[in-house]
């Protein structure tokens, strides 16, 4: 039930975080780090595939494959393959879900205590090389602190 809500909660807020998006600098650095705090993974990634596995009413659950280009936070490196759920109000076009995206990604185990990943709520960012320094500065100001 609780992936449920959350998905739910998602697609409520998806729609204002479309329109932002097309400032080249946006978001500020500080909403960046909130979001990268949140997350259990942070990846540059090439969406190759994506399709809708569940509907409720007027919203979609869509699993989306993609090949990560950069990893920010976690454990993956690039070239690895990743599987990763994405909420929506239904009616999005699949090229919307496709190609160099910026991914924040939850991490949960199922049933079967099997890791699956999904999408923070208003955080999937279309690549842009400003956003990208903020993330490499983010993870670098965590890498410092590690050290310590």
């Amino acid at each position: 039930m609780k992936p449920l809500l959350k998905t739910f909660l998602v697609l409520l807020i998806l729609p204002s975080c479309l329109l932002a998006q097309e400032d080249e600098n946006w978001p500020q650095l500080s909403y960046l780090r909130r979001d990268y705090r949140e997350v259990a993974v942070v990846l540059h990634v090439r969406a190759e595939r994506a399709e809708v596995t569940y509907r409720i009413g007027g919203y979609e659950t869509w699993t989306v494959n993609a090949v990560v280009l950069e990893s920010f936070k976690g454990k993956f490196t690039k070239g690895d393959a990743i599987v990763y759920g994405h909420g929506a109000e239904s009616g999005f076009k699949q090229e919307w879900f496709l190609g160099e995206k910026i991914i924040f990604l939850l991490a949960e185990r199922d049933k079967d205590r099997t890791v699956v990943y999904s999408v923070l709520e208003n955080s999937t960012l279309d690549y842009n090389k400003d956003r990208v320094r903020k993330l490499r500065s983010i993870r670098s100001s965590y890498a410092r602190r590690r050290r310590r």
